[in-house]
């Protein structure tokens, strides 16, 4: 029996605090550079009006160092990517423990690209996509139509065809290196202490699992 898919729900109803869901954005749009997305892809990914769609990809801000420029091209991407982000934890049921692992992925396919890499406009829509599929697959026994249901998730922006290429693509280039101990998480989380806000992540998930 195939997962089901849920409606769109709001924002309170995400297993993955905002927090989590801010940084998981920022991280894939760190992976490499990619034109932002148009409204139109907005809209259609996201279930965004087009008003809303173009709003998110306009930026009014000024920059001056590089940092800062990088920060400033990235921040239209990031309202969208955080609202689809949100959309695949609540349909798919991804717990924090899970969106963590799937960062440290994020970040061991960063290591494996070089600086010349570059992407289209929805790659960080499909690495955040491809690396959520491979750990809820890593973590969980019953996987039966995962690949499916994480298509319907997109409303039709990509077909099982589109999911199936993006997992081997994924897999290919972190040439299965998939193995995560629970220092790594640790190591994660120290890391990025600041943007997590004090978030106990893994006593979350134990808690979770002895409930």
């Amino acid at each position: 029996m195939e997962p089901s898919v849920t409606a769109d729900l709001p924002e309170k109803c995400s297993p993955c605090p905002e927090a989590l869901l801010s940084l998981a954005a920022g991280s894939v749009l760190s992976v490499l550079q990619c034109p932002p997305p148009s409204p139109t892809l907005l809209a259609s990914s996201l279930l965004l009006s087009q008003e809303a769609a173009a709003a998110a990809t306009t930026s009014s801000v000024s920059t001056t160092t590089t940092q800062e420029h990088l920060e400033h091209e990235h921040q239209p991407q990031r309202p969208g990517l955080i609202h689809f982000l949100r959309n695949i934890c609540v349909k798919a049921a991804v717990t924090e423990l899970a969106l963590v692992i799937s960062l440290i992925y994020v970040d061991r396919l960063k290591k494996v690209l070089t600086s010349m890499a570059r992407g289209d406009p929805d790659t960080p829509f499909k690495i955040i996509l491809s690396a959520l599929l491979v750990v809820k697959k890593f973590m969980e026994e019953d996987c039966v139509g995962l690949n499916r249901l994480f298509s319907k998730i997109t409303n039709g922006l990509y077909t099982l065809r589109d999911i199936n290429t993006m997992e081997r693509s994924f897999l290919g280039l972190l040439k299965f290196s998939l193995f995560v101990t629970e220092e790594d998480v640790l190591g994660f989380i120290q890391s990025h202490q600041d943007e997590l806000k004090g978030l106990d992540i893994l006593k979350t998930s134990r808690s979770a699992v002895a409930a």
